[in-house]
């Protein structure tokens, strides 16, 4: 095998390790956001049962 052919192996297989580290890296980031958005998502149901309940108290207590 020639030193060009080496050299273009090389080149070819770091750039093949970068290309998965950057998958990697993005992949690992947007099960992150995920995660935050899921929790966020959990958050708002948790606000909207509690003003669904507040509203049913307030239609269904004695006005005075």
């Amino acid at each position: 095998m020639s030193s060009l052919e080496r050299l273009m192996i090389n080149n070819m297989d770091t750039f093949a390790e970068n290309q998965r580290n950057l998958h990697d890296l993005c992949e690992s980031r947007f099960n992150h956001m995920d995660s935050h958005f899921s929790n966020l998502n959990e958050q708002i149901e948790e606000v909207q049962n509690q003003l669904l309940e507040l509203q049913f108290e307030r239609e269904n207590s004695p006005s005075f």
